[in-house]
This record gives structure tokens, C-alpha cells and sequence, in this order.
């Protein structure tokens, strides 16, 4: 098998395995809660390959390796209370918190604009 068809196998074969659901687990339920399991991927390879002749001798070669790594980051949780970003490890990630964030921006968006009707209502009413 020649290098081309090497990496073109591998690439068919890392495209299997790469899915979103790879990523983004399968949902799984535990009474009123549904988690779901986030994993960072990370992959890589090399390639390589060559012929020669010397002294009428004549040889070719070709390999290719690589390596990947599923590592799980986070869990979705997702009840009756609502849905949380559960980090692994020590650190939380940005995603975790601007999805704990999230609830309260939108009550504080809520919030002005209720505030804005109501005062235009007002105006409206002091110009009448």
C-alpha cells in the first residue's frame, strides 16, 4: 500500500470516530435529571514514505502512526431545576460559566425592557 492509500485509510478511519456524539455523549437519564457528557478530542498523525535504488539494489518503505485522546470535560445537567454546567477538574471553563450566566441575563434583559414600557407609558400619559 502506497502513502496516499495509507493516509487516505486513516483519514476514513479518524472521520468514524470523530462524530459529534464523540463529543457531545448520548443523553443519559436518572429520574426527573438527563445528563449528558462533553469530551474534548484530540488526534493527530504522520505519514511517510520512500524508494531508492543502490547498486542495483531497489527498496521502498512507507508507515504511518498516530494517536488519539477522549478526554471528558463537563456534563450537562438538565431538570426540573433547570440546566447546569457541571466542569471535570478544578477548573471551570468560560462555556460553564456564561451557561450558569445565561438565566440571569435574561431576567436583567427582561427587567429593562419591562422597565422601558412602563416608562413610556408614563411619557405617553404626561404628554397627553
Amino acid at each position: 500500500m502506497n502513502v496516499a492509500d495509507l493516509i487516505k485509510s486513516t483519514l476514513e478511519e479518524v472521520q468514524n470516530l470523530m462524530l459529534t456524539r464523540t463529543v457531545v455523549g448520548e443523553p443519559i437519564t436518572a429520574g426527573d435529571h438527563t445528563v449528558i457528557p462533553v469530551s474534548k478530542v484530540t488526534f493527530g498523525f504522520g505519514a511517510g514514505g520512500g524508494a531508492g535504488t543502490e547498486s542495483k539494489q531497489s527498496g521502498e518503505g512507507s508507515g504511518i502512526g498516530g494517536g488519539w485522546s477522549i478526554e471528558p470535560v463537563a456534563f450537562v445537567v438538565l431538570g426540573v431545576d433547570g440546566a447546569k454546567m457541571l466542569t471535570v477538574g478544578d477548573k471551570e471553563s468560560v462555556t460553564g460559566k456564561l451557561f450558569d450566566l445565561a438565566p440571569k441575563v435574561m431576567e436583567t434583559v427582561k427587567e429593562m425592557v419591562d422597565n422601558k414600557t412602563e416608562n413610556s407609558g408614563i411619557n405617553e400619559e404626561k404628554s397627553s
